[in-house]
């Protein structure tokens, strides 16, 4: 049997724990990262459009949900919207439009302003 003193234990505690490879960032970072109040990146979290871990009476967020969370935002470049635009319209669709106002033919839910 192997008898440990009282630093050897806690050196293989420590052995045995875990370090995670995600980097955490707390509300107040964040909102320094996406130029707003912490109360808005809490708002953010509480309306689930960011994602984040409560550890205690505190907000954690991982750097990746807020890269994410980004990109679900972010305005399409230039080039993206003209490849749009280029792409050609399925035959189906192109029955439905309307030649005179290029309109859908169900004009219900559409206006067209003078």
């Amino acid at each position: 049997m192997l008898k440990l003193c009282g630093n050897d234990k806690i050196r293989v505690r420590l052995n045995k724990i875990k370090v995670f490879p995600v980097k955490l960032l707390t509300t107040e970072q964040v909102a320094d990262l996406l130029q707003v109040h912490p109360f808005t990146v809490l708002k953010y979290i509480k309306d689930k459009k960011l994602k984040a871990l409560k550890l205690g009476r505190v907000w954690r967020i991982r750097e990746s949900d807020v890269e994410k969370f980004l990109e679900e935002r972010s305005m399409p470049s230039k080039e993206t919207i003209q490849n749009q635009e280029t792409q050609e319209i399925p035959k189906e669709k192109k029955e439905e439009i309307d030649e005179n106002n290029m309109l859908p033919n169900d004009k219900s839910d559409h206006y067209i302003l003078e």
